[in-house]
């Protein structure tokens, strides 16, 4: 009810306000203090409120209200009226809080706060106040931005901290205020760059107080943000494939959304960050030491510890299964499997790695990831090629080109060293190369009227330099690689059925007719001899060395390493190395001391070699089987210089696969395998010795070695040179 007009006393207590329909007596200053009706000061027919109980106005209206009901109508006998009930004793009135008073206690409370975080900091964390002088040099170098949050994010969820209502926007982590933007600690990474506004130099690493409130509904398996954060700051600085797999701007800013923000990653992908990631930082725990599990061949599945990396892997399988039954986040269930083909990969585990890079690709092809308009089906019930909507973006659109693209890239590098069929025909791919590193950090949309195709073979040699980098040449190479794979793997079908490719000419002047037709004659073998030679040659000038301006170029070098042994691939099982004229064994042995000038290329500079690709170790390898065929040839001619040579050769091979498996477990898994393979070339006399634990033992004849490397090796490898300099004739 709207309270009546009342009077106000005059006093040492300041002005008091009468309560509602309160009666003051007009001859004193002193209020009286009563217990009154709750009805308007004035009733309906202009008479004043009395005060009485009950009121003179009640008792007429409820008169009034029984002389005139209807029948049946059930009233009271008595009117209702409802007082106020006062203090019958005056008390002095409380002086109301002064703003100063409520801050004090604010700051005191804040104070209180901050010691229990810093104590809860303190306990949780006891390595969080180490030295600077820990950080990687890379990443105290490079400069801190500062991203703002996208206005569609919800930092106010659910927290397993609850802070007072009046705290909560002084306390809260989610509102920083940087140069008028606002920015989140979950958004924080020292090395991300912008995406939108400007970035904010700082010179010591910005604190997250992410590790003191996190979301009540994070997911059960998934380590704690803090960690989750560093270990993806570890996968994009260090793996060489991070920022082509995921837009590295907008992957960081998914990670500043609640868990069940339906823009924040899948729990599957970052399972496999995490397991991937693990190699590169020993803050999940102890990596795996390969050396620490006996060699049984090279496809023995490892029986690996339940390491922190091996628990996320298993995690990441079992719930990217969930999600392709739910036909939920389809793009992001194949980055996982792309992945765990890489986890697998390093840690050797070959049949997982065949299984999951089949089913990254089989899954790729129902989102229509393998081709690109207008090339379609011609069937008439296929309305699409994609169950999944079109990408929003051009970043959305060249993400999902680049996860084919690398699930493509890891069938046909691993592949290369098995028997087994490859998951996907070349045939049925129709998607155009992609764009270069900064047109996809930027967004910038390419039209397809510019870009290659890859089912047109001219598209390998001709490299248009406003589209074409270095990854785009590293695509091209895995398909060289599957061209040589699907030539080597199906050329008995193929000549078998009559198909007049793959049939060899006979020379009757050069072969008897007892002899068997040379392959090497038929027109498709030819064809890809002179593909690989003219891919050597076709590269831009600005990518011709994988180390120019003193800056490692990973996926240049791999595609340089995976020339050469495209040309090993197709014409090893054709060199003759007891034949000087060979034409086979010679490009079989200037290809492998190619593939050695660029181990001595890496080696000479610091960079650390077990973040290379994982497909290096298997072209180290295949150098080095290499090197052991010619070293029995130059033990069966008796020629001391080249077996010298040879042996010097296969031995800096088994240094740098030794140096690579401190690291990464497949390249102890290729040094076992080399070191099997030698003797069943060579001999027992060709044995190499090695410790228990399987490394190699530095020693004199090593360091000098390495002297010699450090003195002629060159950013660009030069056959001729390295020849040279040995006194070798490149045909044995």
């Amino acid at each position: 009810m709207p309270k009546a007009p009342g009077s106000v006393g005059s006093g040492t207590g300041g002005a008091t306000v009468l309560k509602r329909n309160q009666v003051q007596d007009s001859f004193s200053f002193i209020p009286k203090t009563l217990k009154l009706c709750f009805r308007l000061a004035i009733s309906a027919e202009g008479e004043n409120c009395d005060a009485r109980r009950p009121c003179s106005t009640c008792v007429r209206s409820h008169k009034h209200a029984r002389d005139h009901a209807q029948p049946g109508a059930n009233l009271p006998e008595r009117p209702e009226c409802t007082f106020d009930e006062v203090a019958t004793t005056e008390t002095p009135s409380t002086p109301s809080d002064s703003p100063k008073n409520r801050f004090e206690r604010l700051e005191t409370r804040i104070r209180e706060l901050e010691a229990l975080l810093n104590q809860k900091e303190q306990t949780t964390f006891p390595d969080a106040n180490l030295p600077s002088s820990s950080t990687p040099s890379s990443i105290q170098n490079s400069p801190t931005s500062i991203q703002s949050v996208p206005s569609n994010s919800r930092p106010g969820s659910a927290s397993t901290m609850s802070f007072p209502s009046d705290l909560e926007s002084i306390l809260s982590p989610s509102s920083l205020d940087v140069n008028g933007q606002m920015i989140n600690p979950y958004f924080w990474n020292g090395n991300s760059h912008l995406i939108e506004g400007a970035s904010v130099r700082v010179d010591a690493p910005l604190r997250s107080s992410s590790m003191d409130v996190i979301w009540s509904h994070w997911p059960v398996n998934l380590p704690d943000p803090e960690l989750i954060r560093h270990l993806v700051d570890m996968f994009f600085l260090f793996h060489p494939h991070a920022s082509r797999l995921f837009h590295r701007g907008t992957f960081i800013t998914s990670l500043s959304y609640p868990p069940d923000h339906p823009d924040f990653p899948i729990t599957p992908v970052l399972h496999a960050i995490c397991a991937v990631s693990a190699i590169y930082t020993a803050a999940g725990g102890p990596r795996t030491n390969a050396a620490d599990f006996p060699y049984e061949g090279q496809f023995a599945q490892p029986d690996l510890p339940d390491t922190f990396a091996e628990q996320q892997a298993t995690h990441a399988k079992e719930t990217v299964e969930k999600y392709l039954n739910k036909g939920h986040n389809l793009v992001q269930c194949v980055q996982t499997y792309v992945l765990l083909t890489w986890y697998y990969w390093c840690h050797s585990k070959w049949v997982e790695l065949f299984t999951c890079s089949g089913q990254s690709l089989r899954v790729a092809i129902p989102l229509g990831l393998n081709i690109c308009p207008p090339f379609r089906s011609l069937h008439g019930s296929s309305p699409t090629m994609s169950i999944i909507p079109p990408p929003r973006t051009p970043i959305e659109d060249e993400t999902r080109r680049n996860t084919f693209w690398l699930a493509y890239a890891v069938d046909r590098q691993h592949g290369s060293g098995t028997g087994w069929a490859l998951s996907l025909d070349d045939d049925d791919i129709a998607q155009v190369f992609p764009v270069t590193m900064e047109q996809f950090e930027l967004g910038i949309p390419v039209n397809y009227n510019v870009r290659q195709w890859c089912h047109v073979r001219e598209a390998v040699l001709f490299h248009p330099p406003d589209i074409t980098d270095s990854f785009t040449l590293f695509v091209k190479s895995t398909m060289l690689l599957s061209f040589i794979k699907n030539f080597n793997h199906r050329y008995k079908i193929k000549s078998n059925l009559g198909d007049t490719r793959f049939l060899p000419v006979r020379n009757f002047a050069t072969h008897g007719y007892g002899d068997q037709p040379d392959i090497r004659s038929s027109s498709a073998f030819l064809e890809l001899d002179q593909l690989l030679v003219s891919f050597r040659s076709s590269f831009p000038s600005n990518l011709k060395d994988p180390f120019r301006n003193g800056l490692m170029d990973t996926h240049l070098y791999t595609t340089f390493l995976t020339a050469h042994v495209s040309i090993i691939l197709l014409h090893e099982p054709h060199a003759n190395v007891d034949r000087a004229n060979c034409t086979s064994a010679a490009k079989v042995l200037e290809s492998a001391r190619a593939i050695l000038e660029l181990v001595y290329a890496v080696w000479s500079t610091n960079y650390d070699i077990g973040l290379l690709d994982y497909f290096c170790p298997f072209c180290w390898y295949l150098a080095g089987q290499c090197f052991a065929r010619f070293l029995r040839a130059a033990q069966d001619a008796a020629c001391i210089q080249q077996i010298d040579t040879l042996r010097a050769e296969l031995d800096f091979v088994r240094m740098a696969l030794s140096k690579m498996a401190e690291r990464v477990p497949l390249s102890y898994r290729y040094l076992r395998m080399l070191d099997a393979c030698i003797p069943e070339i060579c001999g027992p006399t060709a044995v190499h010795s090695s410790p228990a634990d399987g490394r190699q033992v530095s020693t004199a004849a090593d360091q000098q070695l390495l002297a010699s490397v450090s003195q002629t090796s060159s950013n660009q490898p030069d056959v001729a040179y390295f020849l040279k300099i040995n006194n070798l004739d490149p045909q044995p």
